[in-house]
């Protein structure tokens, strides 16, 4: 069976790293792309007129650039479009074609990637949830609540996030063990701040024991005067890369999740995750290159990482598998599982 066209559509910040994002699927795909910048017009006509239509979307979290893709693929259809069209962060850019009328030839394939309680907050018209022949989601934790919904079990389909294998690699040489060990967290979204802060206090007079967090710079003050803290904002690529090397875990401490690009990019570059059993987390790692503990319990928590940080054999043996999971959750093979379920939507 020929490959259908493939038409993948989405609005693009400059929050995450260049090779960072579901974004990246597309460089993988045989597909054509149309991206707006995610953010509003600058007039202050357009800029009132997107306000007002923000208020009708689909989606809460539509920006001017998802208008201007809405209004781009309109267009496409207008003009006879046939083929797959598909929604990259649907959660927050779909905007109107919900209230387009079925065309023949035509499939639409979205991908929603918060958690329920998020969705429940930016989704205005769930009953627009239909209009999709396939929904694909980044955790199965997210499945009930598009159920709940109406929407049929055998539209939805878990498909992981993929992580760029090529960029995010482990170094050439281990720096080996002894000396300080770095411990790394990175990210914005959902992080449980309030609790990182009381890992970083609980291990204050450890002096072989250092905290790199990469962070809004919102959050900079709570890490204000922490010795064994240093706290960096919009890290470009390279930078982040070294940061992931040089770690020698990622502690990751999250409210709510589906997919994180953090656990899957420092696993890529051998990196061990110390975690707890939160929204989706578990279901991106496994024992042999992870410790996750539950919520709520601090001292199992601390005694992970020190622990951890205490045996550097185990630290080897465990970056090792970081690496080896991480080439599971590669683009390509991602890239491979999206191609079936095109597929199967022209069968």
């Amino acid at each position: 069976m020929s490959p259908p066209r493939l038409l993948c559509a989405w609005t693009q910040d400059d929050v995450l790293a260049q090779r960072s994002g579901y974004h990246v699927i597309a460089d993988y795909l045989p597909a054509e792309k149309m991206v707006e910048p995610r953010r509003d017009p600058s007039g202050l006509v357009a800029r009132w007129r997107t306000r007002l239509m923000r208020r009708l979307c689909f989606s809460r979290w539509c920006m001017g650039g998802s208008m201007a893709v809405d209004r781009r693929l309109r267009a496409e259809l207008r003009q006879g479009f046939q083929g797959i069209i598909h929604y990259l962060w649907c959660d927050r850019d779909f905007a109107f074609l919900d209230r387009e009328p079925k065309r023949a030839g035509v499939s639409l394939v979205g991908t929603f990637h918060h958690p329920p309680d998020q969705l429940r907050e930016i989704v205005r018209r769930p009953q627009g949830l239909r209009v999709f022949d396939a929904i694909i989601l980044m955790s199965s934790t997210q499945q009930d609540w598009f159920l709940q919904q109406g929407v049929s079990e055998k539209r939805l389909h878990v498909i992981p996030h993929g992580v760029d294998t090529a960029f995010f690699s482990p170094p050439v040489a281990s720096a080996g063990g002894g000396g300080v060990r770095h411990v790394l967290a990175v990210g914005a979204t959902g992080r449980n701040f309030p609790l990182l802060r009381e890992v970083a206090a609980h291990f204050g007079q450890s002096p072989d024991i250092r905290f790199v967090i990469i962070g809004p710079e919102h959050e900079r003050a709570a890490f204000a005067g922490m010795l064994n803290v240093t706290y960096r904002t919009r890290v470009p690529d390279e930078e982040l890369l070294n940061c992931y090397r040089n770690a020698d875990c990622l502690l990751h401490l999250t409210t709510q999740a589906t997919a994180n690009n953090v656990i899957l990019e420092a696993l890529a570059c051998g990196v061990p995750v110390i975690a707890q059993r939160v929204g989706g987390v578990p279901e991106y790692l496994t024992h042999e290159c992870a410790v996750l503990t539950e919520p709520g319990d601090f001292p199992a928590l601390a005694h992970a990482l020190e622990s951890h940080l205490a045996n550097p054999a185990n630290v080897r043996r465990m970056s090792a598998a970081a690496r080896q999971h991480a080439e599971s959750l590669s683009w390509e093979r991602v890239a491979a599982r999206t191609m079936e379920l095109y597929l199967s939507l022209q069968a």
